[in-house]
């Protein structure tokens, strides 16, 4: 019994400093006052899926995902130019990752705050790689979506890449998101070109005459 009590409590113990042996923000632009999230082109569904479309220029609203990619360093200057604004922030350069687990999402637009554009995450976000204390200087680029997640989504957008400083991992009052880049939209996904297209075709073809 004791010796179960005490595997228990040192689980517990590991836990505990798992999450907060690492320092923190919080996904969040509506507590911020923004900047906040709108449909940057015309004919995108204001709920992310169908029926009557959001007005281009104003804040999302229900139906939509808020996300984000980190990586520990100031790598803004690597971090290349995304003129469809839909791709996918980890292949821009300067190791963006995608942010998971607690704190890395939050739902736009909920019955608990009507502010189009606005998401709040529940919970702090634990930044991988970063000091317990805080004090550290990230990269971040924050994402939204229309779908389960950023990249199965046909309607999406990212901000630029901007810093922050984290906060202690336990820090009651953790620096938040939304209150360093500028306003950014969701985009329809572009379709393979054409030309893309062909060319899977003639690659294929080439395989099957070697296969021959």
């Amino acid at each position: 019994m004791k010796k179960s009590l005490i595997i228990g409590m040192l689980a517990l113990a590991g836990t505990v400093a798992s999450t907060f042996g690492q320092g923190a923000i919080k996904l969040d632009n509506y507590n911020s006052g923004g900047p906040y999230v709108t449909y940057g082109q015309a004919g995108i569904p204001a709920n992310g899926v169908s029926g009557t479309a959001g007005v281009l220029g104003a804040g999302l609203g229900a139906g939509w995902t808020f996300g984000l990619y980190t990586v520990v360093g100031n790598a803004t200057a690597s971090v290349g130019a995304d003129a469809s604004h839909t791709a996918d922030p980890a292949t821009l350069g300067g190791g963006l990752l995608l942010g998971t687990g607690s704190g890395s999402t939050a739902p736009f637009f909920t019955s608990s705050f009507n502010t189009p554009g606005a998401a709040k995450a529940s919970s702090t976000f634990i930044v991988p790689g970063t000091a317990a204390g805080g004090g550290d200087t990230i990269t971040v680029m924050l994402v939204a979506y229309n779908g389960a997640d950023y990249l199965s989504s046909g309607y999406r957008g990212h901000s630029t890449a901007f810093t922050l400083t984290t906060s202690a991992g336990n820090s009651p009052s953790p620096v938040l998101t939304g209150g360093s880049p500028s306003s950014f939209g969701v985009f329809i996904v572009p379709e393979p070109s054409v030309f893309a297209l062909a060319g899977l075709g003639g690659a294929f073809l080439m395989l099957i005459r070697r296969k021959k």
